[in-house]
């Protein structure tokens, strides 16, 4: 019998990895400022957290490679993000993100002070509020990160992060090719 978990049924490092693909997709289609924010939050911490999910799977040698560390031992997540830094490089980022979104500020680990978050709505193009909008034009709802004083949209740290977690999934053994979604036969 199959020991109960309490992560409704996702058990695996790719269903973690398959919730960012699905959490990325909501960010991408949010159509307000709370949808995209409540999206890209789920999205730093399904990238962060893909670590745990790694590090639960693999057997001891495996463990002992990404992280420098046996299991038990104090220090295997910035072991991890260490060793795997050049397959990984948008992890240590995506850790900023969710240690803030999981405890409302930075609470271990180096700070990224000149880092921020936020969400607002984008007008493309931009237009002159006293004038009719020019041909094409189109509202939405943007989440982003500030980085050394530029904003960029956070999907597409999300999205990278998406590949390189993917490419490393392979690699490792660890990536699942999802069957096609079963749908009932109308001829039942």
């Amino acid at each position: 019998m199959e020991k109960p978990t309490k992560t409704f049924g996702l058990d695996e490092p790719i269903d973690l990895y398959r919730k960012l693909l699905f959490d990325i997709e909501r960010l991408r289609v949010g159509g307000s400022s709370r949808a995209v924010q409540f999206a890209a939050f789920d999205c730093a911490v399904d990238a962060f957290h893909l670590i745990d999910w790694v590090l639960h799977a693999v057997h001891d040698e495996a463990h002992l490679r990404l992280t420098g560390k046996g299991r038990g031992k104090h220090g295997v997540i910035p072991g991890f993000i260490t060793t795997n830094a050049i397959r990984l490089p948008d992890l240590e980022l995506c850790r900023q993100l969710a240690n803030s979104v999981k405890h409302v500020v930075m609470t271990f680990g180096p700070r990224m002070d000149d880092m921020s978050t936020g969400s607002t709505v984008k007008f493309e193009p931009e237009f002159i509020a006293d004038q009719p909008p020019p041909p094409g034009f189109r509202m939405f709802a943007w989440a982003y990160i500030e980085l050394h004083g530029t904003k960029y949209a956070v999907i597409e740290l999300f999205e990278h992060m998406a590949r390189q977690w993917e490419q490393f999934l392979r690699q490792e053994g660890l990536f699942v090719e999802e069957p096609p979604d079963w749908e009932p036969s109308d001829e039942a």
